[in-house]
């Protein structure tokens, strides 16, 4: 899986060189207002940063299959821990430095301490046995193996069944106990590979592979179950609404501003004009029947505009925060997007209804949901968008946002 490796690289370190300027500098993207200039906090990037070069050097290196390659991969491997530490530490700075102690419960807290954590003990173990197989690994990378696998299961279990010696209580509710009975059914079937491997086996390429896309699967799931917990906790069911308001009135907004988007919907909506709703209709069902196809040429069409290839470009600017988006016009046909969508029409869709249909020019901020295409927890906040010339309303634009980056 060499290259589908190379392209995970080079979208994790632009994600990762995204938000670490943001968080330096500020990112209207991001929606972090401004530079940070707490001492703490700085000192901590300050860490990171120094760190990150050389490791984002190496990245690079590999990306580009330029020369030095054995030494770019062990320059990553040397550091990535210290990167780890480093991070984590920038976490607990900038968490103490903005966050609110008293939203959570001890036991809340202490459940998303230990779930946050699974995933990097997860990418550890997968790093484990990757050392294992290449001889890479310092010490005794088997022994380092099994106390991982130890933590994980452990951890697993405190969350699964509780652990109340240790503070953690059973979860909280059967959406996230489901969640946790799923992470454990995947984690089972990958522990008599890892056991093996713990007892002396050499993994071949094939376990490699396999358990790499365990661990992004389980990285996955528990962000997931992160997002679940902060959803459940008392009197927070509706927590993300608000800063989702917020970010979407001061920095989305400004995507609303666009030139060539603003003509797009103009133009749509004059090629529109004589639409009836039968025509719509079966409009939408050919978008719907040439998602099943090789040929998809109304899709491709819209994917294609200038519109569209504008707003992945601001889409991929946010570090995978807005997950979507796509604008419609006053009858709710798509007329640019990021992403293909599942259908073509949005006009009987409170997205479309309740911020353009109405009249109201209202913000309509829908209830969490899992997207399959993501694999994550979404909101989709959608906004009017009006005509700059004659303040018109002209259309709305729909932004899916990963809750579990806003939490």
């Amino acid at each position: 899986g060499a290259d589908t490796a190379i392209d995970e690289l080079a979208e994790a370190r632009s994600e990762f060189n995204t938000i670490i300027k943001g968080l330096e500098n500020g990112s209207m993207a991001l929606g972090i207002p401004s530079a940070e200039k707490n001492r703490v906090v700085m000192k901590s990037l300050k860490t990171v940063r120094e760190i990150w070069e050389p490791i984002d050097a190496a990245a690079e290196t590999l990306v580009s299959n330029g020369a030095g390659k054995t030494r770019a991969a062990e320059i990553i491997a040397s550091s990535n821990l210290k990167l780890l530490e480093a991070t984590n530490i920038l976490t607990s700075d900038v968490t103490g430095r903005y966050s609110d102690p008293s939203e959570l419960t001890q036991a809340d807290a202490m459940a998303l301490n230990i779930a946050g954590r699974q995933p990097m003990l997860g990418h550890r173990i997968a790093k484990e046995v990757c050392g294992i197989v290449a001889g890479t690994q310092e010490g005794d990378p088997v022994a380092a193996l099994g106390q991982s696998l130890d933590m994980y299961n452990v951890s697993l279990s405190a969350l699964r069944d509780g652990m109340l010696e240790a503070g953690v209580n059973p979860p909280p509710n059967d959406v996230i106990r489901d969640e946790l009975a799923s992470v454990s059914d995947t984690w089972q079937q990958s522990r008599p590979i890892l056991d093996a491997i713990r007892g002396g086996m050499q993994p071949s390429e094939e376990n490699v592979e396999a358990l790499a896309q365990v661990s992004d699967g389980l990285m996955t799931d528990m962000n997931n179950v992160v997002t679940l917990y902060m959803l459940s906790t008392p009197g927070q069911e509706d927590v993300y609404r608000v800063p989702l308001r917020a970010y979407a009135e001061q920095q989305l907004s400004k995507w609303l501003e666009d030139e060539g988007l603003i003509q797009a919907i103009r133009e749509q909506n004059a090629a529109h004009a004589g639409l009836t709703q039968a025509d719509i209709d079966q409009l939408d069902l050919d978008w719907r029947a040439q998602r099943k196809e090789a040929s998809k040429p109304l899709i491709d069409k819209l994917l294609s505009l200038p519109a569209s290839e504008w707003l992945r470009s601001q889409q991929a600017d946010t570090a995978n925060f807005v997950t979507e988006v796509f604008a419609m016009d006053n009858h709710g046909l798509n007329v640019a997007q990021s992403v293909e969508t599942s259908d073509y029409w949005q006009g009987d869709e409170a997205k479309w209804k309740q911020t353009y249909g109405n009249g109201s020019g209202d913000i309509h901020i829908s209830e969490v949901e899992y997207d399959d295409s993501t694999g994550s927890y979404q909101s989709q906040v959608s906004m009017p968008v009006k005509d700059p010339a004659t303040g018109e309303l002209i259309g709305a634009i729909t932004f899916g946002i990963n809750v579990q980056s806003l939490l």
